[in-house]
């Protein structure tokens, strides 16, 4: 019985890598006491190396249920390895009309990964730099714990 235990979780932990092999690059930073002020920029230095295959990014965010929103705007800037700025403005859905969260939920914490660039080839190795700027009209946006950025090679 021990045995098929200890195998039963061996296949169960193989099976969650495998389920994550195509993640290139996945961080989070924290929002210190769920209070995300304007000024704050979240900087995510990423070394790429494949030029080749196509990749898919996503903006990561983690909103508690006392968020008073049902989406969250952002300001996101790209600098390449040659200095090449590309800055783009996205909106986030968090929740449905009736105020239904979208994502998954853990306790009051809810965790939504939303596509930013997909099919997106980098043109050059080395050193990218993400910073992510919240851009809703709130000073001191409350209710954001996390956010991240997540890259993963195209499934083909």
């Amino acid at each position: 019985m021990k045995l098929v235990r200890i195998l039963c979780v061996a296949i169960l932990g193989v099976l969650a890598l495998s389920c994550d092999s195509n993640r290139v690059y996945e961080k989070y930073e924290d929002i210190p006491d769920f209070e995300w002020s304007q000024d704050h920029v979240l900087r995510f230095e990423v070394d790429i190396t494949d030029t080749i295959q196509a990749h898919d990014l996503y903006v990561n965010v983690r909103n508690s249920g006392g968020y008073q929103y049902s989406n969250l705007w952002l300001f996101v800037r790209s600098i390449s390895p040659d200095n090449q700025i590309s800055d783009r403005k996205i909106e986030l859905k968090l929740a449905d009309k009736t105020g239904q969260w979208f994502g998954s939920g853990f306790g009051d914490l809810f965790d939504l990964q939303v596509p930013y660039q997909q099919k997106y080839v980098f043109p050059k190795s080395g050193k990218y730099v993400f910073e992510i700027v919240q851009g809703m009209y709130d000073e001191k946006l409350k209710g954001i714990a996390n956010v991240g950025i997540r890259i993963e090679k195209q499934n083909q």
